[in-house]
């Protein structure tokens, strides 16, 4: 096999013809090198880059979605592939479910006689899917979406129905004790198994959870059938309870039921703000008005009372050693390089006086 290719020995190689390499030429999707002469001049890598543009065009992303994808981040063959399988099987098996539903009524239809509605609803609840999955896919990038599409496609895997299961059997336990603790660790791995420890997929993460009052109602209806917002929020107990011992009895109580909910929705969207502005000057209008909030955040979590600031401010001091559940915490919402930035930005701003 040759090193190198002309456009014409390309385009046969490929089995594509030479204006589509032209065209993806000039919208920059796929731009050759170029010989002495200024002939387009192909190599092999350029192969592994138009099977991913084919892909992800069959997948259907418009080209120009396609170009900001791949160059947001290249992406090695082995793992490009392996995420186009992924999100395939995902396809052919919501394509499956729709053609066994059209098939089951076809069986059920009587001629001359009105279709039952049942039937139509369950017809309609499939064919709509895709439309619900477009919703859900506006939380995340494309790229991330290839990723984390087959959990919405395919709804809650074994694991988290076993674990949904065993949470809901210890709501009554203290969230401290061990056995919550535990379980809280399970969650947060599956998490970031769900994730793939991408974050960029887990800011997509954070945002379709704290928007999921707008979900479409089939995506709704997963959270009542496994009662998802009350375990998620004894989870959310169980991670903030493995931080009681920094605070005296006095100072937990008055911490307040909210705080010990777990991580409010004031949190998780500052959380992803501060993300987003990460390349920002820390001395910055922007920079600033955020560890303004931040700090703002800190007081209202702790009701301005001496006692508790203390306890919070011991625990952050012994981050190192919290327990699994708390550490899965800092790194899934990237508490430590949040904090940092904020920090800077408060210095800068203490600098000036």
């Amino acid at each position: 096999m040759s090193d190198t290719y002309r456009v014409n020995e390309f385009a046969e190689l490929a089995g594509i013809t030479v204006k589509t390499l032209h065209h993806y030429d000039r919208i920059g999707l796929l731009k050759p090198g170029r010989s002495t002469a200024g002939y387009r001049i192909y190599m092999v890598r350029d192969l592994e880059r138009l099977q991913q543009i084919i892909a992800l065009k069959f997948l259907g992303l418009p080209l120009k979605q396609i170009k900001t994808v791949m160059d947001r981040a290249e992406v090695a063959l082995p793992d490009a592939l392996r995420m186009q399988r992924k999100v395939l099987e995902a396809r052919r098996q919501t394509i499956t479910v729709a053609i066994a539903a059209i098939a089951e009524a076809e069986k059920a239809l009587e001629p001359g006689k009105p279709a039952d509605p049942a039937i139509l609803r369950r017809l309609i609840e499939v064919i709509d899917m895709q439309e619900n999955l477009d919703v859900m896919k506006s939380y995340y990038s494309e790229q991330a979406w290839l990723k984390i599409s087959h959990r919405y496609e395919n709804g809650p895997s074994e694991e988290w129905k076993t674990l949904f299961g065993e949470v809901q059997a210890a709501l009554n336990q203290d969230p401290a004790s061990e056995t919550a603790q535990a379980l809280a660790a399970r969650w947060m791995e599956l998490a970031n198994k769900d994730s793939g420890g991408d974050p960029d997929v887990k800011s997509g993460m954070l945002k379709a959870w704290g928007d999921r009052a707008n979900w479409p109602e089939p995506m709704r209806k997963f959270l009542t059938e496994y009662q998802v917002e009350s375990l998620s929020a004894f989870i959310a107990k169980a991670i903030t309870g493995g931080s009681r011992h920094y605070y005296s009895d006095e100072a937990w109580q008055k911490l307040g039921e909210r705080q010990k909910s777990g991580l409010k929705e004031e949190w998780r969207a500052l959380y992803l703000e501060v993300e987003a502005a990460l390349n920002e000057d820390p001395a910055g209008e922007k920079a600033q008005s955020l560890a303004a909030r931040w700090m703002e955040q800190v007081e209202k979590d702790s009701g301005g009372d001496p006692a508790v600031r203390a306890g919070m401010e011991k625990a952050w001091a012994d981050r190192a050693n919290w327990p699994p559940p708390m550490r899965q915490f800092l790194l899934d919402h990237n508490v430590e390089k949040l904090a940092e930035f904020v920090g800077t930005a408060l210095a800068a701003k203490a600098s000036r006086g």
